[in-house]
């Protein structure tokens, strides 16, 4: 099952919350990580010195600026449709803020780059040029559909311009030193197999992947496992609380409206607090006091997930590989683009001027929204609309390496109920690697406040949540 699925059948928030994490969080979880530590019989050693430690801070990153879009209070899904919309055939756009179906996935993204294709052709005869900014899913699927796919009979002349030193976006894979698999940088997951033909792609690219199944342990603060039906309660007043306020005249934060239903009156509230941030934020980027109640919970796909292993990133080099005639020049930051009934004008970020008949810009919603690049003259109203009023959510990884596995709990997700804390949040993919790691997620406001750590603070708070969960034998 897709995680996202899972969310739709119950989610979490409440002003109550926010009291409940900020006011004496810590220090009560301080006290239980020492009253766990002191009260183990484990005889475990401590937790040691990982090999290696992979950080993403996408929201310090200049051609992201955040990670994913989502629907805040007061957004529709017509938002997506209007920023996806072209302006007088001459300028279009696409990527996975503009997917009303699967927005924020690998997969929405390159059903976009396949929309804007279609729109493109409907709007060219041929022998046309074409540029395209950014070269992650969406741009990379454009130019393989205008040049090499559906619309290869079209002659199209197709330029790729990408601001980074190398293809995919969000798509970021790397190797650590010495190490002998990849860290997943960005997307991780290819989602909702059997609704979209992503995995037949990433199998194409000889990517390996392997099953996920989200099978999650929980660790309470008393330091005890908790049941396997722990956040069963609040998934389902939750899940009552959007339902509720679907009915409601105007939409309101997804938080506000599970206090006002009063749906969660009789639930534990650290259980509450939990699934909001270990479901909720980790998962949409954004806080339950940001997210819209009507709409935000609504977005996502269905179906079986696969972990990738092999390396995401070569998927863009593959998609590279099978577009030839393709003009891609990389580290060509765009600073302008100029745009009427004749053509387009592109300028750099190092003054190069590139003309071409029609442009199609895919760079993520963040950098629209930021204003890095210009339009003149500038954008509709309903395109301006679009970018100032979705959201770009934040979820940011810390990967750690280490020689051999110091833990026996064998569930792919280990989550430890820490109001306050960050780091809460945990997947053992090591059965599907060649390496031993253990990947940690932080999402929305959490996830911005630790941008501004330095590596060796995230390695230490890191460390200390692994301790916790090694305290109580895990």
């Amino acid at each position: 099952m897709e995680r996202r699925q899972l969310l739709r059948m119950g989610a979490t928030g409440g002003a109550w919350w926010a009291t409940l994490a900020t006011a004496g969080g810590c220090s009560s979880q301080r006290d239980a990580e020492r009253n766990a530590t002191r009260g183990s019989t484990s005889t475990r050693q401590p937790v040691p010195e990982p090999t290696a430690m992979v950080r993403t801070n996408w929201s310090k990153d200049p051609w992201a600026r955040g990670s994913y879009s989502y629907l805040p209070v007061g957004a529709t899904p017509e938002l997506r449709r209007a920023l996806g919309t072209p302006i007088g055939d001459r300028l279009f756009f696409a990527g996975e803020a503009t997917d009303l179906g699967d927005p924020g996935t690998v997969h929405g993204a390159r059903a976009s780059g396949m929309r804007v294709a279609t729109q493109v052709a409907a709007a060219t005869g041929t022998d046309e040029t074409l540029l395209i900014i950014g070269a992650g899913m969406a741009g990379l699927t454009a130019a393989f559909e205008l040049s090499a796919g559906r619309f290869a009979d079209r002659r199209y002349r197709v330029r790729l311009v990408e601001a980074r030193d190398r293809l995919g976006g969000r798509l970021d894979s790397v190797r650590p030193a010495g190490l002998d698999t990849y860290a997943e940088r960005g997307a991780s997951w290819v989602h909702g197999i059997e609704t979209n033909e992503l995995d037949t792609l990433v199998h194409e690219a000889r990517i390996d992947t392997v099953p996920f199944d989200y099978r999650q342990a929980t660790l309470g603060l008393e330091g005890r496992r908790l049941p396997t039906d722990y956040l069963d309660e609040p998934a389902d007043a939750v899940e009552q609380a959007a339902a509720w306020a679907r009915r409601q005249g105007a939409d309101q934060a997804l938080a506000d409206a599970v206090e006002a239903s009063g749906f969660a009156e009789k639930v534990d509230q650290e259980a509450l607090e939990h699934y909001l941030t270990t479901e909720v934020t980790d998962e949409y980027g954004a806080s339950a006091a940001r997210l819209s109640a009507r709409w935000a919970l609504e977005e996502g796909s269905e179906g079986t997930d696969l972990l990738v292993v092999g390396g995401y990133s070569n998927l863009a080099r593959h998609l590279a590989n099978q577009i030839p005639k393709v003009d891609v020049r990389l580290s060509t930051p765009v600073a302008e683009v100029a745009y009427d009934p004749d053509g387009v004008t592109v300028i750099t970020q190092t003054d190069e001027t590139l003309s071409a008949d029609r442009v199609i810009v895919t760079v993520p919603l963040g950098v629209l929204q930021a204003g890095d690049i210009s339009f003149s003259p500038a954008l509709s109203e309903d395109h301006q609309t679009a970018i100032d009023d979705l959201g770009m959510g934040l979820l940011d990884k810390v990967i750690l390496y280490f020689d051999t596995p110091f833990w026996q709990e064998a569930a792919p997700m280990w989550t430890r109920v820490a109001p306050g804390h960050p780091f809460r949040e945990w997947f053992n993919t090591s059965p599907g690697l060649a390496d031993t790691q253990l990947t940690t997620l932080t999402g929305g406001d959490v996830a911005l406040a630790w941008a501004e750590k330095t590596d060796h603070q995230v390695q230490a708070a890191a460390l200390g949540a692994l301790a916790t969960f090694m305290a109580a034998g895990w």
